[in-house]
């Protein structure tokens, strides 16, 4: 199959989900039908909730979707963006690694919250102190939601990784952390996929007695991982 016709079906396809045709899973399982997508799964009781920390992939330009065709759907370019990185490979990775878990993914505010919400996303905004406490707050109430987080924070090398995973987890009494790797540049003609690389099962007030040490030592965990 050309490049140029998997763009092509690519974009049918995602336009059928945003003009309300598909459902987020009937997209993915035709996005399977001519893309690679492969996750492991979470080695725990589907009814375990989870912190799952993974680097944040970049994306190449076939999986933009171009904002004229959706701009006043699914939650419309409220940002005013001239196109949406459509993170629907990241997040199918995502839904088969999680099994039947619900679980969401945080994230910037880009628009198309609709989108956004139904492709498993808690889109955050910056709020003055910094957003842990505005997550807390958000899921303190939903117990059985697992949560997704990228700690270094966004599309870059990870030299350091915010704290915030780890004090989320704590407030909200989640005992399972869960360490994945994603293939860094995800595309529509390669090979996408989620390894999970630690599981730690001990709740966080129990790990070590240095935050700064735990968050090392997953940050280490997560870049030996992406090189392999």
């Amino acid at each position: 199959m050309s490049r140029t016709h998997t763009r092509n079906l690519y974009l049918d396809f995602s336009h059928q989900y945003f003009r309300g045709l598909l459902t987020i899973e009937q997209l993915i399982q035709q996005l399977k039908t001519f893309v690679h997508i492969s996750a492991e799964k979470i080695d725990l009781p589907e009814d375990a909730r989870v912190m799952f920390i993974t680097n944040h992939p970049a994306a190449d330009d076939t999986l933009t979707l171009p904002a004229e065709h959706i701009s006043g759907l699914k939650g419309g370019n409220t940002r005013e963006f001239p196109s949406f990185w459509f993170p629907i490979i990241r997040q199918a990775l995502l839904r088969e690694a999680l099994g039947n878990r619900r679980f969401v993914t945080l994230a910037h505010d880009i628009g198309w919250q609709v989108a956004m919400q139904e492709t498993w996303h808690l889109p955050i905004t910056h709020i003055p102190g910094g957003r842990c406490g505005k997550i807390i707050s958000s899921l303190s109430k939903d117990t059985d939601c697992s949560i997704v987080i990228f700690p270094e924070g966004g599309i870059r090398d990870m030299q350091q990784f915010h704290t915030g995973f780890f004090h989320i987890a704590k407030a909200l009494d989640i005992r399972h952390l869960v360490v994945g790797s994603i293939t860094p540049m995800l595309s529509l003609d390669g090979n996408n996929e989620l390894k999970i690389l630690s599981v730690i099962d001990k709740g966080m007030g129990a790990i070590f007695d240095s935050i700064n040490a735990f968050v090392e030592d997953q940050r280490q965990t997560l870049i030996n991982g992406i090189h392999k």
